[in-house]
């Protein structure tokens, strides 16, 4: 009889066992009952789905919203319907992109004023990432909320990323000039070059590397110039005012905080981007006074309270200054496309990737199994412990892409955060697409060095019917989208029928873009050799305009495309184009046995109009 009943009672153990819910069961039963459903991405959607969002921010004054990746559609869709939401339902005013602070105020002069061109403002923040129909229906759509009269509080743009020096470096300069011209002549040989973008199509308009930009005498005159603006404030202020000379040492900032981040070979680059970006949402909200609601947008990893290979990201900086004011909310993806650079080997350049559904393990694995298409979770709902507790309060990987991707390492595209730490919402959507550019063309020229000539080609210029592109020659669409023209030009040739035409109008600027008209060929039959480029050019500019000659030669690429090397040679902006008249310029170089690309032509920075031809390589030994 005790064997009897003893055996009964582990069947009843053994049956228990097995019905028992395992962890992540338990998760997403949870997930399930407690996830907040949204009906539509859609910005034109009925926005009572949203008014949970109410609760979760409720005496918050800074929004931080994540991304996964820099390419889903429906993620920029769902965060420009409640951006709307925060700006029309609970007075958010400030909206600020993971973009350079000094060139987005070319964007706020569109949303605030209506001054300009959104297409054009976009192009002029460099970043191919917001360069989409998304981003541009969320700029016209506050352009469209601030033209209203009776909306007093107006939605302001601005930029925080300290990654581009272009403008910042040419406000602190021309600032110089007009407070302290002994400074300026002092530090101008190092700092110069970091106000001249090279716009070059291949990387899409971002700078390239510069070694001279992150040495020690670098360094050492910008800090130079930031103890002066402290040092020096009230005379500074005498000679300008105190609102021009805070926005002025705020660039001067952007300058510092990127030779800063570069040097010894940018070892800590992540550490001081994301600390910079913290340190310039902070000076964002203390300039506009503590009736200032931020709205932030930036990947997962900078908005995340969390840290990562000896670096704080911008998010744990901010968590620590602004506590229960600041709420991070994360966002995640299970399947469909994105659009990045691929960084496979060779690479597509631009692509569209697709992806299955998210592994075992991974939060989106959870949130596919609960059955929601649109979904948040307010983590302060999360029990504070228990199962579901433990399951959010550890490493779980997420889908994090950035702004490259390689599909034949998709397993490295998974980033580890403790959910329950790093954000404080977790908006999930099922499946998404690849966004929208504004121009597909502007992403032609990605990867030239494997589209290069094999020779010198068109370079009087001859091969051309009046008004055309010159063939062979590089005119990037994104420069002709800013009104530039790259023509055969019958304008007083050098010789023959035809010159090469760089020309641009005077007008609004729209970042620092430096518009080229250029041609690139193998350089194979060279190496070893010294050769002398020699081309004719005359420039009508008025200054600060200035047009310069450009030799580069660049070395065979790394493995992994999506990174680079610095050039073999490179003059820069040094040869620079300065009469009216034609006249004959000359740079010579040593091809190096790894050289793999010789790249020549003109730029022209601002506004005017170049011309070049009886462009010739000749070998000197």
């Amino acid at each position: 009889m005790i064997k009897s009943i003893s055996f009964f009672f582990i069947v009843i153990l053994l049956l228990n066992s097995c019905s028992q819910k395992t962890s992540e069961d338990q998760v997403i039963e949870w997930v399930s009952k407690n996830a907040i459903r949204f009906n539509s991405v859609s910005p034109g959607s009925s926005p009572e789905d949203l008014a949970p969002l109410k609760e979760m921010i409720a005496g918050v004054r800074i929004v931080s919203l994540g991304e996964p990746t820099h390419g889903n559609k429906e993620i920029f869709q769902l965060k420009h319907r409640m951006i709307k939401y925060l700006v029309t339902e609970m007075g958010y005013n400030i909206f600020a992109l993971e973009c350079p602070l000094g060139e987005a105020f070319d964007v706020n002069r569109y949303v605030v004023d209506g001054i300009g061109d959104p297409e054009k403002a976009l192009a002029g923040i460099y970043y191919w990432n917001w360069d989409t129909q998304e981003i541009l229906e969320l700029l016209k759509w506050m352009r469209t909320y601030n033209s209203n009269p009776l909306h007093l509080k107006k939605i302001k743009f601005y930029g925080f990323d300290p990654q581009d020096p272009e403008r910042a470096a040419r406000v602190l300069l021309e600032y110089l000039e007009q407070v302290d011209v002994n400074l300026v002549e002092k530090v101008s040989s190092k700092l110069n070059i970091l106000s001249v973008a090279f716009s070059n199509p291949e990387i899409i308009g971002r700078r390239q590397y510069i070694p001279e930009e992150y040495d020690s005498l670098s360094l050492k005159d910008i800090q130079l110039v930031m103890d002066a603006f402290d040092s020096k404030k009230d005379q500074y202020i005498g000679l300008s005012s105190l609102s021009d000379w805070t926005l002025a040492r705020q660039h001067a900032r952007q300058v510092e905080m990127y030779i800063e981040a570069n040097t010894n070979d940018g070892e800590n680059y992540g550490l001081i981007r994301d600390l910079g970006q913290a340190q310039n949402l902070k000076w964002i909200m203390d300039q506009e006074g503590t009736d200032a609601k931020m709205i932030v947008w930036a990947h997962n990893s900078h908005v995340s309270n969390s840290s990562r290979w000896g670096i704080e990201w911008m998010g744990k900086h901010m968590k620590k200054w602004y506590g229960d004011e600041i709420k991070i909310f994360g966002f995640f993806f299970n399947r469909g496309q994105f659009k990045a650079i691929d960084e496979g080997v060779p690479s597509k350049g631009m692509h569209n990737f697709s992806v299955g559904p998210a592994p075992k393990e991974s939060f989106e694995h959870v949130m596919a199994n609960t059955k929601n298409n649109i979904a948040a979770l307010d983590n302060k709902k999360i029990p504070k412990y228990g199962v579901v507790h433990d399951w959010f309060n550890q490493e779980r990987p997420t889908r994090n892409s950035g702004g490259g991707y390689n599909e034949n390492d998709a397993g490295h595209f998974f980033w580890p955060y403790n959910l329950l730490e790093a954000f404080d919402v977790l908006v999930y959507i099922d499946s998404t697409t690849a966004v929208q550019d504004i121009n597909e063309a502007d992403y032609d020229n990605m990867w030239l060095v494997n589209n290069k000539l094999d020779k010198p080609t068109n370079t009087d210029f001859e091969n051309n019917n009046l008004g055309e592109a010159p063939y062979g020659w590089v005119s990037w669409s994104r420069f002709q989208r800013l009104g530039v023209q790259m023509i055969a030009s019958d304008e007083h040739p050098y010789r023959g029928k035809y010159s090469g035409l760089l020309k641009r109008e005077r007008g609004l600027k729209y970042g620092e873009i430096t518009p080229s008209l250029r041609q690139y060929i193998d350089a194979t039959p060279y190496r070893g050799k010294k050769i002398r480029l020699k081309i004719s050019a005359r420039v009508e500019v008025d200054e600060p305009s200035f047009a310069f000659v450009r030799l580069s030669i660049d070395p065979v690429p790394l493995d992994d495309a999506h990174d680079g090397l610095p050039p073999l040679f490179d003059n820069l902006d040094k040869c620079r184009v300065a009469s009216k008249d034609w006249k004959i310029y000359e740079i010579e170089a040593h091809v190096d046995d790894n050289a793999d690309i010789i790249q020549y032509g003109i730029y022209l920075r601002d506004f005017g109009s170049v011309w070049i031809d009886d462009i010739e390589i000749v070998v000197v030994e």
